[in-house]
């Protein structure tokens, strides 16, 4: 572990609604995002809600070791007891974006790449890695331009072998959920302005409907957003106080690897993600490289 804190990167198994609440917009039940960049994200509270729902349902951990990790909360503020680890947003690291070449492309761009090597700093982790916007790492290389969504995107091929950021990714994803060989024919770096156009649009909408029991019409019809299955987030786990390594670890072992339910709609299968093993220690053993 380092020293500072923890990275976990998350593998949205199945479509996931971490909801900002009800709008008077075209969909009812928007997926939560960052104000000024419009990414989808899963907030902070619903992260350490949700995790703090795993550590209770797997009846492994004593009631005092959860609420050192997550804290308490009292009739009022004065009884409300804090957790010892600083949880942090859920950010999109990679987006899966429906592709003219094979099933789908995993897309990032350079400001993701730039943010999560500076969120990197927040737990003593330096690494000196560059993204160059429309560039792929297809072995062969099929063609110099993908249709992602609606969008030509021309893209040139990098060797990977060449190429500091594709094994930054790779430390992020490959081992914890699939690959290398899918990582490489699936990643494509495209522009900021792509990026945020497709993250925006590319979303699934659902139309979900309540009907009458007896006349089975329409009583409620409503459109709620989901990010798709096989987004790819990150999140930054960081000791509250130096006496909390102790915490640190068990939060660490007890998720690396698992399978989470995060936000809502459980029942119909919103949610369920795999966990990383905590990745921190590998890009802290590695040096960093320009590329």
């Amino acid at each position: 572990m380092s020293d500072n804190g923890s990275l976990f990167t998350m593998y949205t198994l199945t479509p996931l609604h971490a909801g900002a609440g009800d709008t008077a917009g075209a969909i009812d039940l928007p997926v939560q995002r960052e104000k000024h960049t419009e990414y989808p994200a899963v907030f902070s509270s619903a992260m350490k809600g949700s995790l703090r729902c795993f550590f209770e349902c797997s009846k492994r951990y004593e009631t005092a070791n959860i609420n050192a990790i997550f804290g308490t909360e009292g009739n009022d503020q004065r009884d409300s007891v804090s957790g010892k680890v600083v949880f942090t947003d859920a950010k999109i690291l990679l987006f899966p974006v429906r592709s003219s070449e094979g099933v789908f492309k995993w897309i990032t761009c350079p400001f993701v790449i730039e943010r999560i090597r500076r969120d990197l700093q927040f737990i003593g982790i330096s690494k000196e890695v560059e993204a160059i916007s429309s560039t792929a790492f297809r072995t062969p290389a099929y063609t110099d331009k993908v249709i992602l969504e609606d969008f030509p995107v021309s893209v040139s091929n990098v060797p990977v072998s060449s190429s500091a950021l594709f094994e930054f990714l790779k430390h992020l994803t490959v081992s914890h959920f699939f690959p290398e060989e899918i990582l490489k024919q699936r990643l494509i770096i495209v522009s900021d302005d792509i990026f945020k156009t497709l993250v925006t649009t590319a979303t699934q909408i659902i139309a979900r409907n309540v009907l009458d029991n007896d006349t089975k019409k329409s009583n409620n019809l409503w459109y709620e957003e989901v990010v798709p299955a096989d987004a790819v987030f990150y999140t930054i786990m960081k000791p509250a106080y130096r006496e909390s390594n102790d915490v640190m670890s068990t939060l660490n072992n007890g998720i690396a690897g698992q399978i989470l339910q995060v936000g809502g709609n459980e029942t119909i299968g919103y949610g369920f993600v795999k966990m990383s093993n905590n990745i921190a220690p590998t890009l802290k053993s590695t040096g960093g490289q320009n590329g």
